[in-house]
């Protein structure tokens, strides 16, 4: 257990690179969540609650690391975990993207702020609105917990140790807290939340409009 807990902290402090945080939504943006959970996948042997893990991204992944982020200049490589957590989130659901074509399609449809922030609207415009966002005043578990119960995939934001903010994608919650899905982290199988921050910022969620 302690060589555990030392191997994350040795990888949250050598992962400084980070990706740039989004806006605060439009007023009146909240949005209503999707009726029913998804099917679990059994990511978590003692999840109390889990949504389907098929579709993993990094975002350094040479097929789209050196992809330019929307109308910057920096690439996914190095600021796109949070297009690369919502492809993630869209492909569990079923859409057909990764995060290249995912940036491609945000940035052709004006899906960024000029400084690259994702607008979240533009999830629902490169689904033809069968996307949706939920959006939160506060980032809280009973956030995340209310997402993942609606089949919803809850994308947390933090601080790295660079105080540089990044996001994850959070598939499953148990006794021993949310596991995620991080881009920065090139791993088989979803790793603690714990273990990459003791707290989030934000929350938004991504799942199906009906």
């Amino acid at each position: 257990m302690r060589f555990y807990k030392l191997y994350f902290t040795l990888l949250a402090t050598a992962l400084m690179t980070a990706c740039a945080s989004t806006p605060s939504p439009i007023k009146g943006a909240q949005q209503t969540s999707a009726k029913g959970p998804l099917p679990a996948s059994i990511v978590v042997k003692d999840a109390s609650l889990a949504l389907p893990d098929h579709n993993y991204y990094h975002q350094q992944d040479p097929r789209w690391g050196a992809h330019i982020l929307g109308p910057t200049t920096t690439t996914l490589s190095s600021e796109g975990c949070l297009v690369t957590a919502a492809a993630m989130a869209l492909s569990n659901l079923g859409f057909a993207t990764n995060p290249g074509d995912l940036n491609a399609r945000l940035t052709a449809k004006n899906g960024f702020t000029p400084k690259g922030w994702l607008i979240w609207s533009g999830l629902e415009r490169v689904t033809d609105g069968k996307a949706k966002a939920r959006f939160f005043k506060n980032g809280t578990d009973k956030d995340v917990r209310s997402c993942l119960a609606d089949g919803y995939y809850p994308l947390v934001k933090f601080s790295l140790a660079s105080r540089r903010s990044h996001w994850v994608m959070v598939v499953a919650d148990s006794p021993r807290g949310f596991y995620v899905r991080d881009p920065m982290v090139n791993m088989k199988s979803p790793i603690p939340l714990s273990s990459r921050t003791s707290g989030i910022q934000s929350v938004r969620c991504i799942g199906i409009r009906v």
